[in-house]
Parts: C-alpha cells; sequence; structure tokens
C-alpha cells in the first residue's frame, strides 16, 4: 500500500514538473548568422494547420536547413531537410522533394524563410526587433534576453518559433 502511494505522489510529481513552461536561455545574437543550433517551441495556425509543441532546428547559411517538429510523445510529425539541391519534406504520410511544396502550404518561397531566420534579406542586418515586410507576409523579430522569437504573419495566419536555446557556432 505505501509503495503505491509513493508512485502515485512521484507519478505527480513528475508529470507537475512536464508541465511546467520551459525556461528560455538568455541568447546573444549575432549580427548575422551564419550557423545556427536550436530548440524551440513552434506554434502554427496557418491554413488548415493548428499545432503547438517543440521543434529542433539547424541552420548552415545559404545550403542547408534541418528542422524537426516533435508531436506529444516526442516522435516526429513535421519533418524537413534542406541540403543544397536535396529537399524533403514529410508531414504524416505525405512526402516532398520539391521545395515548391514548401510554398505552397506555407505561401512562401524557403530561401525567404531561411534568410529570415538567418537575419538576412531587406533591412534585417542587425535586426533583434522590429519587423519586415515580405511580398506575403510580414516577419516580426523579438530577438535578445530571454525574449526570443520570430513570427511570420500573413493572410493565412501565423507561424511563430519561441527559441529556447541557440548556438551559432559548430564548436
Amino acid at each position: 500500500m505505501k509503495r503505491g502511494l509513493i508512485f502515485i505522489c512521484a507519478l505527480f510529481l513528475f508529470s507537475g514538473c512536464a508541465l511546467l513552461p520551459r525556461r528560455a536561455a538568455e541568447i546573444a545574437w549575432p549580427e548575422k548568422i551564419d550557423y545556427m543550433q536550436a530548440l524551440c517551441d513552434l506554434d502554427v495556425a496557418w491554413k488548415d494547420m493548428n499545432y503547438s509543441g517543440s521543434m529542433s532546428l539547424t541552420l548552415e547559411y545559404p545550403e542547408k536547413l534541418l528542422f524537426e517538429v516533435y508531436g506529444p510523445f516526442g516522435d516526429t510529425i513535421v519533418y524537413l531537410r534542406k541540403d543544397g539541391a536535396s529537399f524533403l519534406l514529410m508531414a504524416g504520410d505525405e512526402r516532398f522533394t520539391d521545395e515548391a511544396a514548401f510554398q505552397t502550404r506555407f505561401g512562401m518561397r524557403l530561401r525567404d524563410f531561411m534568410d529570415d531566420i538567418a537575419l538576412r534579406g531587406p533591412g534585417e542586418k542587425g535586426l533583434t526587433t522590429g519587423s519586415v515586410k515580405r511580398d506575403s507576409y510580414e516577419v516580426f523579430y523579438n530577438l535578445g534576453g530571454r525574449q526570443n522569437s520570430i513570427c511570420w504573419k500573413g493572410d493565412d495566419g501565423s507561424i511563430c518559433l519561441k527559441l529556447l536555446e541557440a548556438r551559432f557556432s559548430k564548436e
């Protein structure tokens, strides 16, 4: 009986810790990003997609992008890899090898998305707060300290990355 009670108390304690919001690390942002590995919280309300959860991101600008979006049990639910001319997007049972699928799904070119993350493009050099207007969407930056987010907002909805941890060198 005591063992069962201890087990139930431990289960509540661990489940309570798992539900606590994660606190973002303080991130010092470079003026432009050539390399980045990051852990993020992702919020998507875009077209018919609605999702909030965790994501990992690796960027080696301008050639490589890898991101994985995780389900509630740690399984990968969206996987995107761009490496030079090679491209793969997997979401559920769907598999795409043409970058045009990214633009169809998210309303932006993959190159622009990578530029937005790497703080490159029109008026973005050193941008840590503020926004940049693109053809079909606007990118909002709130970078520095513990408030580290990049959000894309357009007619089809919004996609927001809250960067919890990031590093900018391969070492």
